[in-house]
């Protein structure tokens, strides 16, 4: 994990850093403290059964070694001095537990100079004697070395999450494919017309239809502009189901479309984990009713 430490501002790093602790500790075992009413007193979060406290911080980058250690024991000394007040929000919120661990997570972490700071302000709350403090308690600094490498490599592939944006199709765009090619709208009526069979209401679901498989295109040929690997990755899939399903029984039975949908967005999502699951339902709505207008499928 060396190295790719990433920029980031102070809000996505505390989001970063809370999913990171619920995956180390259980969503349960994490109390966070919001600062938005009456300040953080301190801390972000809470791990009570541990005993843990942490406080995040993200300087903005780029910055040398020296200014980035200088303003992370600036934030020591700030926050440690909220979090010892005994007229403040922590002496409130831990009054009948004995904190071990303040902890500042932080993206990087590499200066020597921090952790004597730490050990410092360390012993100056120890000599406080407050009664929510531990005997043993310790300030230490967390990076990314810090946390399960698997966790953090997966947090920060969502964090490079793929969204492409698209239009709507116009009414427009849905009259030239249907005008262009009138049996995709045969098709189309002829396998809807058992699961909707009032004309009027056809007409808009076939409409509804046309419309989400022009979304999906438009936003398969978005993605493949933004990120060729997982355009082919998600073409793959769809051609991999609709080979299966032509192969294979051309009978879909129970509630066909929301299963099939469902199930082409949960395979779309585990091959490009990052792509946003919006995205990921516009392109499986749309490569179904690509396959209700194409294939000899039946709904009945």
């Amino acid at each position: 994990m060396g190295g790719d430490f990433g920029i980031w501002d102070g809000g996505e790093w505390e989001g970063h850093v809370l999913h990171l602790l619920q995956a180390e500790h259980g969503a349960h075992n994490v109390q966070k403290v919001p600062a938005k009413h009456l300040g953080d007193s301190g801390l972000d979060f809470i791990c009570l059964y541990k005993r843990l406290v942490y406080q995040c911080y993200a300087v903005q980058e780029p910055i040398d070694v020296a200014s980035r250690a200088d303003k992370q024991k600036t934030k020591i000394t700030t926050d440690i001095g909220k979090f010892c007040d005994p007229s403040g929000g922590a002496a409130a919120i831990l009054k009948n537990e004995k904190i071990k661990r303040w902890i500042l997570a932080v993206p990087l972490h590499d200066s020597k100079a921090v952790v004597e700071h730490a050990a410092t302000k360390a012993a100056e709350v120890r000599a406080k004697k407050l009664p929510y403090v531990d005997d043993d308690f310790q300030i230490i600094i967390q990076d990314q070395e810090t946390f399960d490498a698997d966790t953090w490599n997966y947090r920060m592939l969502l964090r490079k999450r793929i969204r492409p944006v698209v239009p709507e199709p116009t009414d427009n765009d849905v009259a030239a494919i249907s005008d262009g090619d009138q049996t995709l709208a045969v098709n189309l009526r002829t396998k809807m017309v058992k699961r909707v069979p009032d004309p009027s209401e056809l007409e808009d679901v076939v409409d509804d239809l046309l419309r989400v498989f022009l979304h999906s295109e438009n936003t398969k040929d978005a993605l493949r502009f933004m990120a060729p690997d997982a355009y082919e990755d998600v073409v793959r899939l769809i051609s991999e189901r609709l080979r299966r399903l032509r192969l294979g029984s051309r009978r879909l039975v129970g509630d066909p479309l929301d299963a099939e949908i469902d199930s082409l967005k949960t395979a779309i999502l585990s091959a490009v984990p990052n792509l946003d699951p919006g995205t990921a339902d516009t392109i499986a709505l749309g490569a179904v009713s690509d396959w209700l207008m194409r294939c000899p499928l039946r709904l009945d």
